[in-house]
């Protein structure tokens, strides 16, 4: 046991937890510096090269520029390196500004974060209420009327959920009649195949043998989550998904996100000329998690993953305000049709258990602290009769 005061283990704590944040800053913001640089020299080696405005086929090469740039682009990347040095493999963040900074960095750029094995890359975890690791292996094995999971939408963490008074109010519901919750905590600018596999794995880990239902609750992205590591199951015969008794999916783009599109065709505008090609370097720093939003690409081979026949499934969708409902503004991210997993010709995805609600005059943030999103989720639950004779 330490011999040192309290105070003192706390202030040399707080030091050390700063210098691993400054560290991880760093080192990002090194590795951001050289991406520029490159930018900025595949831009110097075109104007050097003067081609045609109209020449579709010249492409920039950065090597192609004066030497000084891979010197700059080179320190750049010695400094980053070097702050690796003083900084754990990943930072943990304590602060609800610094847990959200940070999840909105990797909902933006998070498959960057991995590649450059940047500490401020989100690891999947397990989180309970107060936002601490819990142990998968213990929270599956501890006896519940059943395992409840919720999962975050792109750019956000478990506090979205967490600092909701409906949510709280309905965690407090399902704990007091018996059912053990946590919520996921994961890098939302990956692949959401590659997160989709790695929770399917996870949950096989854990929830392979016969017990107690798991029933899995997504916002936005999480639902599509839910989704690819479903399909991931089937593919591997993982034995978990026996227990999965209910998924809803809140918000989910099912159809895809026509923000996604529309941003994706304006990055595509500057392919026009080669002098602004380069700069398409700068569109494209967004995830491939978000690239994936654009018409729900949810597995490796980009398939449509049907919706498993022996779980009970919720689509809700919702609409900004009524004359919403039926175009692509929906709740302001998500149309309502895409929520729905509904085109022109009807309903594409499909199941004997499946039920779909649409709500009006609610935003798509505001779907995770809405009543009546809590109301439907009891209902579809079969908790709402059992709070009142509780």
């Amino acid at each position: 046991m330490s011999n040192l005061p309290e105070t003192t283990r706390i202030e040399k704590s707080t030091s050390s937890n700063a210098a691993q944040a400054a560290g991880a800053i760093v080192h990002l913001a090194m590795r951001s510096a050289q991406e520029l640089t490159h930018l900025v020299a595949e831009m110097h080696s075109t104007i050097s090269y003067l081609p045609s405005p109209l020449n579709k086929e010249h492409q920039a090469n950065a090597r192609h520029a004066p030497f000084p740039y891979r010197i700059v682009a080179g320190s750049f990347a010695l400094i980053a390196k070097l702050s690796k040095m003083f900084t754990a493999h990943r930072t943990e963040f304590n602060q609800s500004l610094a847990i959200r900074t940070q999840a909105a960095l990797n909902g933006v750029c998070g498959d960057k974060l991995e590649s450059w094995d940047s500490p401020l890359a989100t690891p999947i975890s397990l989180r309970s209420a107060n936002g601490e690791v819990l142990d998968m292996a213990t929270w599956a094995q501890e006896p519940a009327k059943a395992h409840v999971l919720f999962l975050h939408g792109l750019c956000h963490s478990d506090l979205e959920w967490q600092q909701s008074a409906n949510h709280n109010q309905f965690y407090n519901e399902l704990a007091q009649l018996g059912y053990k919750v946590a919520w996921l905590r994961y890098n939302t600018g990956r692949a959401i195949h590659q997160n989709g596999e790695d929770f399917a794995d996870l949950l096989q880990l854990h929830f392979a043998n016969k017990g107690t239902p798991l029933i899995l609750i997504g916002h936005s992205m999480g639902g599509l989550l839910i989704r690819s590591a479903s399909h991931w199951a089937e593919v591997q015969n993982h034995t978990w998904l026996a227990r999965l008794s209910h998924a809803a999916y809140l918000g989910s783009p099912h159809m895809g996100a026509p923000w996604e599109r529309v941003g994706n065709k304006a990055n595509n505008l500057l392919n026009f000329t080669p002098y602004t090609r380069p700069l398409m370097r700068l569109g494209n720093i967004r995830s491939r998690g978000i690239k994936d939003l654009r018409y729900a690409r949810l597995t490796a081979d980009n398939i449509l993953p049907h919706l498993p026949e022996s779980v009970n499934h919720l689509l809700l969708a919702s609409a900004w305000s009524e004359k919403h409902a039926e175009n692509w503004i929906g709740d302001g991210i998500v149309p309502v049709a895409s929520a729905l997993a509904q085109d022109e010709q009807g309903d594409v995805l499909s199941a004997p258990l499946l039920k779909r609600v649409m709500l009006k005059d609610i935003s798509h943030l505001a779907l995770l602290d809405d009543e009546r999103v809590y109301q439907e989720l009891r209902t579809w639950l079969g908790i709402d009769k059992l709070l009142i004779t509780h």
